[in-house]
């Protein structure tokens, strides 16, 4: 059998049974060139401008010449010739090569073209030259042109397959061309419509599919990625039903022309990235859908949160209960119910986005302090002041930074664990700040609210952070503060409960969330709860104080003693009397309950 070449997505050579033949990148991309172009050969002028810096002649020839010496030593190894050389011309050699576009041509059949054309041609290439550049674009768009043509036929033939191909088609092109409204119309069912304002709908009312396409087709419409579901159970029914209602809200959702929707098989290639929120800034992802389906024995539970990725703040969450022998008949349904809640949220969101986002050097920079953030980790923190400040630079009054360095001075004051005051008056300042700019943002209530309880402020906190649950009732960060200061302020059961809710709401939470729940149910006497908490956490430096405990009072001393030494090594200035004096519990019996247990393990 041939090897064949995939130029959609990454570029590769693979072997009859799908494996990657190693070959040199840039002898693939002349390879590629040649078969795309249908020419058998091109001059080495040529190729030598077109794949390497042509402002340069003299290095792109050297490159060329070293190009080809790896290419013929690599063909020899394999007993292939993919491409022969002369002194003066490139051409494709003797052993054939099929490619992943060959069966993409006017004419070609919908489904045929849905399933080849799910991602860019050379998607991953760098090209380093505008010429280049160019004759890759052309392709793209010449795919999509093929593809258009094929979707809008009006001689296809019917049937479920084409339906499905017909679908998968349109979202392909919405995803490319957001503004196409007779594609749209394709999908939707409805007519084309014209870009006209049409009545405005009152912002607490939830869309319906029906009211979807009202509004301005925005110039920059936030983009949407809808990730496929997550799901843990076995039974095949409930698993197409999970499948069939993204498939559904996205198909909803394309009605919108306020909002751009990422396709299916995008979808699927981000929620496998490691780095998800790099993965989110690249693709620049405003919303992200998240599904979980779950089985509770009799019965099902979708879950689904609409998370803001400038935030990181879940702006809508539901829960539906299914019964495991309606899936069919509940889909339309919830489908419906979901998308149209996505709508009016985006809607409700929009100026929050718009204070995010409108600053792009500014948000890249907050984006960045954000991931640095992540860990609970010092040199980590003080990465991120430095991206805060860089995004204060740019915008003085970039509330987000504002309110994003308020929380960074914040951890710094816990990490350091030496009661620094000045770090607790600069946190307290920014946050203020932050409300000042912009008091619809929930973050500067939720940094002022942290800063009330360290200092001792408990009702002043709860009122802080009472107004930013208000402003924003799914935001995880916020319910997690806000259990902090439950927790702190002698309540450790109704703090708890928060806590775990604010992980149900961000399953892979911050460090933070865990040390809370810990806090919590070590004041409980839930001991082994507090361990298995800590246990969850990335990094466990922070805790060792609260693990000394909890072991000490489990009995267990040699492993207090243990997470003791750790306290110690980590940080060698750690004052133990000086510390829990600032600890700012409400009642006295909850300092007492921890510092005997701190005792206990050795401090």
């Amino acid at each position: 059998m041939p090897a064949r070449l995939q130029t959609l997505g990454h570029l590769r050579l693979l072997d009859e049974g799908g494996n990657d033949i190693v070959f040199p990148e840039k002898a693939l991309l002349i390879l590629c060139y040649l078969q795309t172009r249908g020419v058998s050969d091109m001059p080495r002028a040529d190729a030598a401008s077109l794949f390497w810096d042509d402002s340069n002649t003299a290095a792109a020839f050297a490159n060329l010449r070293q190009t080809v010496s790896r290419t013929q030593k690599r063909q020899r190894e394999l007993d292939r010739i993919y491409l022969t050389f002369t002194d003066t011309a490139i051409g494709l050699g003797p052993d054939a090569v099929e490619s992943d576009i060959d069966g993409v041509h006017d004419g070609a059949c919908l489904p045929v073209l849905a399933a080849t054309l799910i991602d860019d041609f050379l998607k991953h290439v760098k090209p380093g030259n505008r010429a280049l550049s160019s004759w890759i674009m052309l392709q793209r768009a010449a795919h999509m042109a093929i593809l258009r043509g094929a979707l809008l036929d009006k001689n296809g033939q019917g049937g479920t397959g084409l339906r499905q191909a017909r679908a998968a088609a349109a979202l392909r092109l919405l995803e490319s061309n957001p503004d196409d409204e007779e594609v749209r119309a394709m999908l939707t069912g409805r007519p084309a419509a014209s870009p006209i304002l049409m009545t405005a709908q009152p912002p607490a009312r939830v869309l319906t599919l029906q009211d979807a396409d009202i509004g301005f087709a925005r110039p920059n419409p936030p983009r949407v990625v809808l990730l496929p579901p997550v799901t843990t159970l076995a039974a095949r029914a409930a698993t197409r039903f999970s499948e069939a209602l993204i498939e559904d809200v996205t198909i909803g959702l394309c009605a919108l022309r306020s909002i751009s929707i990422i396709a299916p098989h995008t979808a699927a290639q981000i929620s496998l990235q490691a780095d998800r929120a790099a993965t989110y800034e690249r693709h620049k992802i405003s919303y992200i859908l998240e599904t979980r389906l779950r089985d509770e024995g009799d019965h099902h539970s979708l879950f689904t949160q609409l998370i803001f990725f400038g935030s990181d703040e879940v702006v809508w969450a539901e829960r539906f209960p299914l019964s495991a022998e309606g899936l069919a008949r509940s889909r339309q349904m919830i489908s419906h119910q979901i998308a149209g809640s996505i709508a009016t949220e985006i809607e409700r969101n929009e100026l929050v986005r718009g204070d995010y986002e409108i600053d792009a050097k500014a948000y890249r920079s907050f984006l960045t302090a954000q991931g640095q953030s992540k860990n609970l980790d010092l040199r980590d923190i003080r990465r991120a002041r430095k991206s805060f400040r860089e995004a204060l630079k740019e915008n003085s009054n970039y509330a987000p930074a504002l309110g994003g360095l308020a929380h960074n001075y914040f951890l710094e004051w816990v990490l350091t664990a030496r009661g620094d005051h000045e770090l607790l008056k600069q946190a307290e300042l920014h946050a203020q700040k932050a409300i000042e700019v912009d008091e619809r943002l929930p973050s500067g209530y939720r940094e002022l609210g942290i800063v009330k309880l360290y200092t001792r402020q408990f009702d002043e906190s709860a009122a802080y952070l009472d107004r930013a649950e208000e402003l924003s009732p799914n935001y995880a960060n916020v319910i997690a503060s806000y259990a902090d200061t439950l927790v702190q302020g002698s309540r450790p059961d109704i703090g708890l409960q928060k806590i775990e809710h604010a992980i149900e709401l961000n399953p892979l939470p911050p460090d933070e969330y865990f040390w809370i729940a810990a806090s919590a149910s070590y004041a409980l006497d839930r001991y082994e709860d507090a361990l298995a908490y800590i246990n969850r956490m990335n990094d466990k430096q922070p805790a060792h104080r609260l693990s000394a405990a909890s072991w000490a009072m489990l009995g267990d001393r040699k492993k207090a003693r243990l997470f003791v030494r750790r306290t110690y090594e980590s940080n060698p200035d750690f004052d133990f009397e000086s510390w829990t004096a600032i600890i700012p519990f409400k009642e006295e019996w909850q300092r007492k309950h921890y510092y005997d247990g701190l005792k206990k393990a050795g401090f």
